[in-house]
């Protein structure tokens, strides 16, 4: 009983790490005050996508989207899986790091899981049921409406993984660029400039900073 996937996965690929429109074309003081003003210029982005800190969390970042689409994907294509199957699923794959041994312990359930749905395929199927396998068939039938229904943990989880990952996603940029200005600030301060402009606002200014912001934010502990 697989399950469209396809608008989740690209609702999640849309959450990526780029920059806030509102950074751009802003004026950064040095907090140094020269007799004449000394102005230069910088690129935000790329100061922030080049640093160390942004390459860091945009990885982690990916994993931990990869990870939660990845589970979807599994219990929307099996979704007979079971609500004690299903949340132990849940724990493990988005646990981070993970030992061998959750590795092994999912890597079983799925096997488990993809079984029940080969058996629930095959009982579909079936014209003449035991008593048995009626039971069974109603059981998987009962899982899938669990899992899938309107109010389902499917929906549940999607809708909890979206949150979880725009406020992870914010979180991490707001932070990454807090700093890389503050690395653009002692920067200028250092070299005794008085006024940054973002190069968005001031493409052709002269006194590139650029370079010199990105070691520093790099040498940021």
């Amino acid at each position: 009983m697989p399950r469209n996937n396809t608008h989740l996965k690209a609702r999640f690929d849309q959450l990526g790490w780029v920059l806030a429109a509102a950074i751009a074309g802003v004026m950064l003081s040095s907090g140094f005050q020269g007799a004449t003003d000394k102005t230069g210029v910088v690129d935000l982005g790329v100061v922030v996508n080049k640093s160390n800190q942004w390459q860091a969390s945009s990885k982690q970042f990916d994993a931990m989207k990869t990870s939660r689409q990845s589970l979807l994907d599994f219990v929307a294509s099996n979704p007979v899986v079971s609500l004690e199957q299903a949340q132990q699923l849940h724990d493990l794959s988005i646990k981070d790091p993970q030992t061998d041994a959750d590795k092994a312990t999912i890597t079983k359930i799925e096997a488990d899981v993809t079984a029940a749905c080969k058996s629930y395929e095959d009982l579909s199927k079936k014209k003449d049921l035991t008593a048995d396998e009626k039971a069974q068939v109603a059981e998987y039938s009962r899982r899938a409406g669990v899992m899938l229904g309107q109010d389902g943990t499917f929906s549940r989880w999607k809708g909890d993984f979206q949150v979880e990952l725009e406020d992870w996603s914010q979180k991490h940029r707001d932070d990454c660029v807090a700093k890389a200005k503050d690395a653009i600030g002692q920067t200028a301060k250092g070299q005794g400039y008085t006024l940054i402009f973002d190069k968005a606002s001031a493409p052709y200014g002269a006194n590139d900073l650029t370079d010199a912001a990105l070691q520093a934010m790099n040498a940021q502990k």
